[in-house]
């Protein structure tokens, strides 16, 4: 019996997508603790995203590397405990897609919408990665709604962008919008290898999947958004009036994509404490968890 059982698993679960399979299980689970899955449509936006909690609000913004669950799923679990907790797939990632123009402030008029919508008028915001630059662009617009920032492994606007043509050469490819806009299975262990600290062996069949699920579509879209970036970035710079939250920036320690140094930079300018994970990369929120979120909570509670 037990051999027909094994046997049976095998042929279901070999011929199914295991990346989303294991979403289905964690939506699932978060149905468990009263984590609702929604979609919000308004003005050609549509963002998927989840929400749950009660408390102050906790908007989490994630980067190129996914989608809002797969980067934020512990997270999600334990600040919705105590916390009302809003965490979207951005326009163009995951489930997320917009008739508007794919650039850094369409994310900003498509989330903002998003928090009127659910009546939120002051939240705290994290933003790692590329939605560390979001979440910028969403202070810098709308000061009011943030009560305090926390940016993790992002560098703002005290980096010099050119740097990431640096690091495409670095990893032999022509530009750093090849690095991060995925195109095939190899692209994505490419990726992740970049992005982690330790070094794990991927099977084949586990990136294809990984590929299909979070990053077979829109790719002239994801490279537009990187292209505009520059530009983007120039116009922050030029506008100084603007009266940050209080705000925390924690890092990974061997972080690869941004170093150390460019967090440390970066907080320096926001006036912001930082924070630096151990024995983690550009997702610090993944590899070093415990850590990451003890760092988040503390902040979050004072």
């Amino acid at each position: 019996m037990r051999w027909t059982l094994l046997f049976f698993l095998i042929l279901v679960l070999g011929s199914c997508n295991m990346v989303k399979w294991n979403q289905s299980r964690m939506t699932k689970k978060y149905v468990r603790h009263g984590i609702e899955e929604r979609i919000y449509s308004n003005e050609g936006h549509t963002i998927h995203y989840f929400e749950g909690g009660e408390g102050e609000t906790v908007l989490l913004i994630h980067g190129f590397g996914g989608d809002a669950q797969v980067t934020w799923n512990k997270t999600i679990q334990d600040l919705t405990k105590d916390h009302h907790v809003i965490v979207p797939d951005l326009l163009w990632f995951g489930k997320s897609h917009s008739t508007a123009k794919a650039e850094l402030s369409s994310q900003v008029d498509a989330l903002i919408g998003l928090l009127k919508d659910r009546k939120v008028d002051k939240c705290d915001v994290v933003g790692i990665s590329y939605g560390g630059f979001v979440t910028f662009g969403l202070v810098y617009q709308y000061p009011e709604f943030f009560r305090k920032m926390i940016i993790v492994d992002s560098p703002g606007i005290t980096y010099d962008i050119k740097l990431l043509d640096e690091l495409a050469q670095k990893q032999n490819e022509k530009s750093f919008q090849d690095i991060f806009v995925v195109k095939n299975a190899q692209d994505v262990d490419e990726l992740f290898t970049l992005a982690t600290y330790r070094d794990k062996k991927i099977p084949k069949g586990f990136l294809e999947d990984a590929y299909e699920v979070y990053f077979d579509q829109y790719h002239a879209e994801l490279d537009q958004l990187l292209t505009t970036l520059t530009e983007e970035q120039s116009n922050f710079k030029q506008d100084e009036s603007v009266i940050f939250p209080r705000s925390l920036v924690i890092w990974g320690q061997y972080d690869e994509i941004f170093p150390p140094a460019e967090g440390k930079k970066f907080a320096e300018y926001l006036k912001a404490d930082y924070k630096e994970v151990p024995n983690a990369g550009h997702a610090p929120n993944i590899e070093n968890y415990k850590v990451f979120e003890a760092y988040l909570r503390e902040f979050l509670a004072n």
